[in-house]
């Protein structure tokens, strides 16, 4: 596998990403996982000029973006402007971890011009994440993958981070899949407490309702500031992991700590073979693959009391978003679909009263 390796003190034009300086045979030995450069591996097709899109739009899958269903990349090529016979349409992939696993489909599949996926390794140092930052204004899509998200939470304050608001802005696409979803709603369940506390980021439904006010949860606001996620928190993998009590216990603790205002807080449950596809007006559509669960939309009106060590319980709204190509409006949260009650009480096994994934 060709990757280019991108020098830190390499001086970078704001309006094209650096040149990059190829290293090794024509078949190189990819970095170990011990590096701390960035790596942009050799990219599928050529890159052109920015498409120009039809957004502002998100892209918000339950798992990595290997797994999404085989509707959404006809969908994000229909967002980038050109030809509908043709190729047209930068994509850029961030990526803390991993290798070069997406640009080859992506590019077969979605009929892109240009598509390349971007390593920044954690320890990369604030000036080498900077340096990205022209790969991501270039592009008409920015997409990051899955992995930790305590890894992109700390990208906050970068240039980077500032480059992929201004392709929002302008009308482009971004989103993510898995921690590339969890990152991107107005507050973050960031896993930097639960990789200290617990050794990794799986705070679980038991040990979230267990004691809601524990050590191992965590957020991070100021990440991003899309309208049809504010006052939003999202979660993946949902059903597959039992995350209902976990995001439910969050919503109650961001408004306890006062990490939001009071008021009305919701969640957006995204089950791992599903996506959730956000227009520029706001409405959404959700598409299944095969058997999945698709999404869910949690309501909590105000915070319940919690105590340290106390066992959570609290009522919340649910609308299950459970049928391929089923429309609801993300921005004003309203679905089609009735909201109905769920109780979610530690001291049950499970502990729900009544089944949250139906």
């Amino acid at each position: 596998m060709r990757a280019w390796l991108l020098a830190g003190a390499l001086a970078l034009a704001p309006a094209s990403p650096p040149a990059p300086v190829v290293t090794g045979t024509p078949e190189p030995i990819p970095p170990t996982p011990a590096s701390c450069t960035p790596t942009a591996f050799a990219p599928a097709g050529t890159r052109g000029p920015r498409a120009g899109t039809r957004g502002p739009a998100l892209l918000l899958a339950g798992a990595g973006l290997a797994n999404v269903p085989r509707s959404t990349l006809p969908w994000l090529r229909a967002q980038m402007r050109g030809p509908a016979s043709g190729r047209a349409g930068n994509v850029v992939v961030l990526r803390a971890s991993g290798e070069r696993d997406y640009s080859d489909d992506f590019y077969r599949d979605g009929r892109f011009a240009w598509v390349q996926e971007i390593l920044i390794p954690p320890c990369a140092t604030p000036a080498e994440v900077d340096a990205i930052a022209p790969y991501v204004d270039n592009a008409d899509a920015v997409l990051f993958a899955g992995g930790d998200q305590s890894h992109y939470v700390a990208w906050k304050k970068s240039a980077l981070i500032r480059a992929v608001r201004r392709v929002y802005a302008r009308g482009g696409i971004v989103g993510g899949g898995s921690a590339g979803l969890a990152i991107q709603g107005e507050v973050v369940y960031d896993s930097v407490a639960a990789n200290r506390v617990l050794g990794d980021g799986s705070v679980t439904t038991p040990i979230a309702a267990r004691d809601p006010l524990g050590p191992a949860i965590s957020f991070t606001t100021g990440m991003f500031d899309w309208a049809p996620l504010r006052r939003t928190i999202t979660d993946t993998h949902f059903v597959k992991r039992d995350r209902f009590g976990r995001l439910v216990v969050y919503l109650a603790r961001m408004l306890h700590d006062g990490t939001v205002k009071p008021g009305p807080m919701y969640g957006l449950g995204v089950d791992e073979g599903s996506v959730v596809l956000v227009q520029s007006d706001g409405t959404a559509a959700v598409h299944i693959k095969g058997k999945d669960r698709g999404a869910y939309l949690i309501r909590l009106t105000r915070a319940p009391h919690l105590k340290r060590g106390t066992p959570f319980r609290a009522t919340v709204d649910v609308a299950h978003i459970a049928h391929d190509g089923e429309r609801f409006d993300l921005t004003r949260k309203r679905t089609t679909e009735p909201w109905r009650p769920v109780i979610v009480d530690a001291t049950r096994s499970p502990p729900y009263n009544t089944d949250p994934y139906r």
